[in-house]
């Protein structure tokens, strides 16, 4: 090569050697950015100064695997996310910094910060979750497995201080070296796992007796799959080993018992994909999305439920669904819609039934009667007014689970979901109409009214908050929420010329559990206080449940023109 060709050809290749350089972020510059968020207490007051540095981190961690500093890059990625816990007071951030520390020593068991990070996962665990239960695992786990860690007095004095949870202190005390705390007690288990195929995302839930520390891993090779670490968990005798799925996103679902200390689950992955998880509390539970569009969503075969489609589109209940599905898992496919699709299929839902009368009025009238007769009414002038079907969750008096009714919506790939209710509270005077919509509750009045709809306490409506950021991006909020508001304008416009005192409670978000799961726009009316002896006494009325019924189609109506979605087949 000549030099007037070699000099310029020499100078490229530096530039280009800068240039990639400048492309891999260093650990010492991340460092430095660390501590200088954990000096200033105004940095640590906005949240995206957290977050940014998180994603930096990972960003090395995932791209720099190798690099001689990716241990203390891994400890200091859940030092990160334990500093935001704290300074967002959440229970969310918690969990996730307590799953980066237990993951860093899955990871790395023989590193120097090893200990370190479950010392610290325990004090978050103990002094932010308030879970004794769980520190003390954490503390223990510490103190058998790192004996020469330079943390292992401090966690034995944690054990000292703690309750021994379901076990005496002379059992630890007396066989220390035997991990007496995984053998005793009533460790959590995996009972079931199940799974549906929505239009946006494949859902996984994983059924536990107990909460757990679930620690995630992402192989994103030839052949990707996603696999948790559940740890102090244990297997049902009676649980399937593989459950196939094979929608073109997820190819199976495997579980075993990987060691002593903890049950693995697989998810087997036909392509790289975005995934997100949450651990929900009464019943415990694990539940993962994985995004992206099955191939085959909307194809139900019969070896998956049981029963041709036809045999289902042929019942307005509920009941074949569930009298198909097994106890060990629910399939369901939800058809994958287009926008312009319009709004086709309507299920509707009678609240309450069965062995759960809902709420009852001053003259032993039932909320599940008012709601039974109003979901008839209104599935026919539904049929009538705008000519689509309509598909009842109960069309009699039976029991069903609040997550079946919107499992049910689910699988027939409705376009709309409408719950009917009749409030209550404890002051009889209290009267009016209000419609609710799936978000995070902004007050007590709302907590109060989910929390009697629920079936549970203000705590567990608590409890569900904290995790519905994570569930509810394809709940259609936006789109709830306008349905509610044209639905709740209507009800009042239709109501008022024909009685007196119709009082306009509003549109309120709050966390129902029968709207939590929907993938279509979803609503929860209460229409009228069964409390109040003069709302008793119109819910009782067939006239007054059909005017009901004909307001919530007029609401419908709006709602359909309004998002320019007509509602014909």
């Amino acid at each position: 090569m000549k030099i007037r060709y070699f000099i310029p050809f020499l100078f490229l290749l530096v530039a280009l050697a800068f240039a990639g350089n400048s492309f891999a972020e260093s650990y010492a510059a991340l460092r430095h950015d660390y501590q200088q968020l954990v000096k200033s207490a105004q940095l640590q007051r906005q949240r995206t100064n957290w977050e940014r540095l998180i994603k930096r981190f990972d960003r090395f961690i995932d791209q720099q695997p190798n690099a001689r500093e990716i241990e203390k890059a891994v400890f200091l990625s859940a030092r990160i996310r334990d500093g935001l816990s704290r300074a967002s007071g959440g229970d969310a951030d918690a969990r996730d910094a307590i799953d980066h520390y237990v993951a860093m020593v899955a990871r790395f068991p023989q590193s120097r910060f090893a200990d370190d990070a479950l010392f610290l996962a325990g004090q978050v665990a103990e002094e932010h979750l308030h879970d004794k239960a769980l520190a003390y695992k954490l503390y223990q786990q510490l103190a058998s497995q790192m004996p020469k860690g330079d943390m292992v007095g401090e966690a034995q004095k944690k054990l000292t201080q703690l309750p021994v949870p379901v076990m005496t202190k002379k059992t630890v005390a007396a066989k220390p070296a035997r991990h007496e705390h995984q053998e005793t007690g009533k460790s959590s288990q995996l009972d079931k796992i199940r799974y549906w195929s929505g239009p946006e995302y494949t859902r996984i839930v994983l059924d536990l007796t107990a909460p757990v520390v679930a620690t995630p891993h992402y192989l994103k090779g030839e052949n990707p799959r996603l696999y948790f670490d559940l740890l102090y968990t244990k297997l049902s005798p009676g649980l399937e080993s593989q459950i196939p799925i094979r929608n073109g996103l997820v190819k199976q679902v495997r579980a075993s018992q990987f060691d002593a200390q903890r049950t693995r689950v697989v998810l087997d992955l036909n392509r790289v994909v975005e995934y997100k998880f949450a651990a929900l509390n009464n019943p415990s539970r694990l539940v993962i999305d994985i995004k992206g569009r099955p191939i085959n969503a909307g194809i139900a075969t019969a070896s998956h439920v049981g029963e041709s489609d036809a045999s289902y589109a042929a019942d307005d209940s509920i009941a074949k669904i569930l009298n198909s599905s097994s106890d060990r898992q629910v399939v369901l496919h939800v058809p994958d819609k287009k926008h312009d699709e319009g709004i086709h299929l309507i299920v509707v839902d009678a609240g309450h039934g069965g062995k759960d009368p809902g709420a009852i009025g001053p003259h032993k009238l039932y909320e599940k009667t008012v709601t039974l007769g109003m979901a008839k009414a209104l599935a026919k002038e539904l049929r009538k007014q705008l000519g689509v079907k309509v598909m009842l969750t109960r069309s009699d008096d039976r029991y069903l689970k609040l997550r079946e009714r919107t499992e049910f919506a689910n699988r027939v790939g409705a376009d709309l979901f409408i719950s009917l209710h009749a409030n209550a509270t404890s002051n009889g005077k209290a009267y009016g109409v209000e419609t609710y919509f799936l978000n995070l509750s902004k007050n007590n009045q709302a907590a109060e009214v989910a929390a009697r709809e629920n079936g549970t306490s203000l705590q567990e409506v608590g409890n569900l908050e904290a995790i519905l950021f994570d569930l509810m991006a394809n709940a259609k909020i936006n789109e709830s929420s306008r349905l509610a508001a044209e639905v709740q304008q209507a009800l009042v416009a239709g109501l008022k010329p024909h009685y007196s005192r119709i009082k306009d409670l509003g549109v309120k978000q709050g966390p129902f559990h029968v709207l939590l799961g929907a993938t279509m726009p979803s609503v929860l009316i209460e229409s009228g206080f069964i409390s109040n002896k003069r709302e008793e006494k119109r819910l009782k009325s067939k006239k007054y449940q059909q005017r009901v019924a004909a307001a919530i189609v007029k609401g419908v109506k709006n709602y359909s023109a309004t998002i320019d979605r007509v509602a014909k087949r």
